[in-house]
């Protein structure tokens, strides 16, 4: 009976054991934490105001001394557990913690003329100044803290006893007399600054680092500004299908002056048997010369029109680069190849500006080796009207003009090379911007996401129990840098003289 009674009990002991224990809910509160840091940026001392509304109020947390700032109430502290029952609208306590760790790793340093220096000895000091202040992640924290909260790190300098201060990618303010220099720290991010001065009697406030977390109302249409670009793409493939058509044309216009060069060869080479066909020959060098003359109508008509083709691409690509917020100036065919050249990401668009640029040129050559030919034609048509009475004026003028139809063709070949380079160019930016919307649309959120951090709920900094967070934020200072105030000379107290020494004072004879 005793053994079974005992195998009872012990059975009660270990399920009692094995059931899980319900905390009482953590009452909605706010947490801010003090932070008293030592001159390079050790931590000294931690504590947290824990902010609530009244009525009865369960709080977690470990901490070796509790302080009711609200009322005289006296806190219940039970191991992590602390309650208290107000009627105080707001209800303020303080408590202590016993860990000095936080999210991040603060490392200050003081150099004195390059030297490095004890903040204490800095005092009344006069020299350069540097001041290097670093912030990484603390591992030994979990939580998101780091991930999700920014820092403002403030540095006081009075004019009075220093010049020159240099901060790089700090804001400088002045602030009653003094400059005040502020770092922002984006989530997530670490942190290296550097403070030179010139300084004299060297004294410096607090150096203060506040930690919050980040929010902003972006309320961000991405489509709104990635559906320029897809007007762009459209624009790149139309300009892209408008240069294949056009190469097109002009390998048909290269195949034919090729045949025609072929047959001014010919004409070249038989010329001198053709005294008998002289009459005919005027003839078809009339009708040559009268086709040209139409075709010389028509030069200024195709170099406007590729000057306006020009004028298009340039206000497209104007359109689009203001479109993207750039601040560029207004690209031109003088000045868009000093401006790109500089900006590797806009390398494309230089590139179709290059061939939209050789394609407007090797027009221009074409329309004035058509000139160039129109002006053979007519020499050649003087050239056969004269052929009866000297055969060799004739095949003369017929060299001179085989010799600018070989210009023309080469021409006419140069500008297809051009109009090639051209296409391969607007190929290559047509398949390379053919997802740029999608690609700028992950940008824009990925930038979004550093400036606001993880995105991870308000959590508790004093204990995991806390799950009624609306928000937490981190005030930290370091000590000042003060000169010592001179102790205060006392007056010496007067000699006690005895009887026979004031005696012989009172005649002159005492030396004191």
């Amino acid at each position: 009976m005793k053994k079974n009674l005992a195998l009872i009990l012990s059975l009660v002991i270990i399920l009692t054991s094995a059931a899980p224990i319900a905390i009482a809910a953590p009452s909605p509160k706010e947490e801010v934490i003090y932070g008293i840091l030592g001159h390079d940026g050790s931590v000294e001392d931690l504590y947290v105001v824990n902010i609530f509304d009244g009525g009865h109020i369960t709080d977690y947390g470990i901490y070796n001394k509790l302080s009711n700032l609200t009322t005289k109430d006296a806190l219940d502290q039970s191991d992590d557990m602390i309650t208290i029952n107000t009627d105080s609208k707001k209800f303020y306590y303080q408590g202590n913690l016993t860990s000095t760790e936080l999210p991040w790793n603060i490392e200050i340093k003081y150099y004195m003329d390059d030297k490095e220096i004890q903040a204490k000895d800095l005092a009344g000091r006069n020299g350069k100044l540097k001041i290097t202040l670093s912030i990484t992640k603390n591992p030994a924290i979990s939580g998101t803290f780091y991930d999700n909260y920014g820092l403002q790190l403030s540095v006081l300098l009075d004019n009075k006893l220093s010049t020159n201060i240099v901060a790089e990618n700090a804001t400088i303010a002045e602030a009653a007399g003094s400059k005040q220099l502020n770092f922002t720290v984006l989530p997530g991010n670490p942190f290296e600054g550097t403070i030179t001065a010139d300084v004299k009697d060297f004294e410096m406030e607090a150096i203060s680092i506040n930690a919050i977390r980040l929010a902003f109302d972006i309320n961000f249409d991405s489509s709104q500004f990635t559906g320029q670009f897809s007007d762009l793409i459209k624009g790149i493939e139309n300009l892209d299908d408008g240069a294949g058509e056009l190469l097109a044309g002009l390998d048909e216009l290269s195949s034919g002056i090729d045949d025609y060069v072929n047959g001014l060869n010919a004409f070249k080479n038989g010329i001198g048997q053709l005294s008998s066909g002289a009459k005919e020959l005027y003839t078809g060098a009339s009708s040559l010369s009268l086709g040209l003359s139409e075709l010389v109508k028509q030069n200024t008509n195709i170099n406007n029109g590729a000057l306006a083709l020009q004028n298009t691409a340039f206000e497209a690509v104007n359109s689009q680069l203001q479109g993207m917020g750039l601040k560029l100036p207004l690209l031109t065919p003088d000045n868009y190849s000093n401006i790109l050249s500089n900006i590797p990401d806009l390398e494309m668009v230089k590139l179709q500006l290059d061939g939209i640029i050789q394609f407007v040129q090797g027009l221009k050559g074409y329309t004035d080796g058509v000139a160039q030919l129109d002006i053979g034609a007519g020499e050649l048509t003087e050239g056969i009207k004269e052929f009866k009475d000297s055969s060799s004026e004739i095949s003369a003028s017929a060299n001179a003009i085989y010799d600018g139809a070989v210009k023309i063709n080469s021409g006419i070949n140069e500008l297809r090379d051009g109009l090639a380079t051209y296409k391969g160019g607007t190929n290559e930016f047509r398949n390379k911007t053919s997802g740029i919307n999608n690609d700028i649309d992950k940008q824009i959120n990925t930038l979004l996401n550093e400036i606001s951090g993880a995105g991870d709920m308000t959590e508790s900094f004093v204990s995991d129990k806390n799950t009624e967070i609306s928000s937490v934020q981190f005030v930290l200072k370091t000590a000042s840098i003060d000169i010592p105030e001179a102790p205060a000379v006392e007056a010496a107290e007067p000699v006690k003289l005895n009887f026979w020494q004031k005696l012989l004072k009172l005649f002159g004879l005492y030396k004191e």
